[in-house]
């Protein structure tokens, strides 16, 4: 049994707890509250249980246990995150080198000269691709003509094969440098200028002689049949035997078709 200055005692001090558990109650879960708005779309309820004991609790995770009562749910705001869309810039069109160029070959149609660097090697430098220019083109035609008749009677290739083919390959820019290498005129590859004994690509006499040199020995490979050497020049003689004629590349056949048209339109000028 208690006195009454005990049971006063007792009462006084529960009370007190009372208030110090309800004083925290409040504070923690302002407190609660403000860390879940803070909290991005994670966040997550606040759930306020009432234990055997008189226990007061609130927490965000569900308890499963019969000792605590679930009392109130405080919902809280889930704030959603816009996440921009993620622009791929599409990848830079290359141009790869006309004699054995590795890999697939790309779409660059007619424009030989599409991605040609004009930074050359060393102090070398570029000159402006014309083209389009008919009167420069055919002022070049002229400027090369001896030598590229020269090298294609001694290697018994048509000279305006080679001419149509050095069109399409530089637009007849003797200083034309390729992004992956291919150099001069007939767009030779370091690799396959040391193989036709090049020493000096970038010099336009030689540079023509590997080229002619190379193209007869494609015509001879497939029995004078122009589109599959013209192809072979282009992808290499490797992919025309693996296709049995003009690879499935775009960019090969429409280099085929251009060069045939060209050689056309010059033979029916010489009738």
């Amino acid at each position: 049994m208690f006195g009454p200055q005990q049971r006063h005692t007792s009462e006084f001090k529960r009370v007190k707890t009372m208030k110090f558990s309800l004083s925290f109650q409040a504070t923690f879960l302002v407190a609660l509250l403000s860390n879940a708005l803070i909290i991005s779309d994670a966040s997550a309820d606040v759930y306020a249980y009432h234990g055997v004991n008189g226990e007061r609790i609130l927490t965000d995770k569900r308890i499963y246990d019969k000792q605590f009562k679930l009392v109130k749910v405080y919902k809280t705001a889930r704030k959603s995150v816009t996440r921009k869309p993620v622009i791929r810039k599409p990848a830079p069109r290359t141009y790869n080198a006309s004699l054995n160029r590795p890999g697939k070959p790309i779409d660059n149609t007619f424009q030989a000269v599409e991605g040609l660097s004009i930074a050359g090697i060393g102090k070398r430098s570029a000159n402006t691709f014309r083209c389009g220019d008919k009167h420069f083109i055919q002022s070049k035609q002229r400027a090369y003509q001896h030598t590229i008749r020269n090298y294609a009677r001694q290697y018994g290739v048509d000279e305006a094969l080679v001419h149509s083919v050095v069109k399409q390959e530089s637009c007849f820019n003797e200083k034309a440098l390729s992004r992956a290498g291919a150099i001069g005129l007939m767009q030779l590859m370091p690799a396959t200028a040391s193989y036709l004994k090049v020493k000096d690509p970038w010099n336009p006499e030689q540079n023509i002689h590997g080229g002619v040199k190379y193209l007869s020995k494609m015509l001879k490979r497939f029995k004078g049949n122009k589109k599959f050497a013209l192809a072979a020049y282009n992808a290499g003689p490797g992919k025309v035997v693996k296709y049995g004629g003009i690879p499935p590349y775009k960019e090969t056949r429409h280099y085929v078709k251009k060069i045939m048209a060209d050689y056309q339109r010059s033979k029916n000028q010489e009738l």
